[in-house]
């Protein structure tokens, strides 16, 4: 995994992608606070293959019980603006800590390799 963008400028990511990600973060801190306990960008964004009308797949890891209908619920309305202002979609999938740790998903095999921590 790659560091997070908030520390470093990735260059392997364009200025407007940057962007949106930085928005991401700052509306999960503040809607999740300690509970957040990491992010990151998966998926044809993070393999710099996307095609422009790619969507962009982030992975939102989270200390506690999570229910995902729940989190996409929660969170909904940050996702949802921060969509329509940058003209983009987002995609969350939502995650608790031990399951992140513990599971050998091919999902989250891949998320491992390909990953960017936002």
């Amino acid at each position: 995994m790659q560091e997070g963008l908030l520390q470093h400028d990735n260059p392997q990511l364009s200025p407007r992608l940057s962007s949106v990600l930085v928005a991401l973060r700052h509306q999960m801190r503040q809607l999740y606070g300690e509970r957040l306990l990491k992010m990151l960008l998966y998926g044809s964004q993070a393999r710099g293959d996307a095609a422009p009308w790619s969507d962009i797949d982030v992975l939102v890891v989270l200390r506690g019980a999570v229910q995902p209908s729940d989190e996409i619920t929660r969170s909904g309305g940050i996702v949802s603006a921060i969509c329509l202002e940058h003209d983009v979609v987002i995609q969350c999938l939502f995650m608790e800590e031990e399951r992140f740790r513990r599971s050998g998903s091919p999902l989250l095999r891949s998320v491992s390799r390909e990953s960017i921590e936002i």
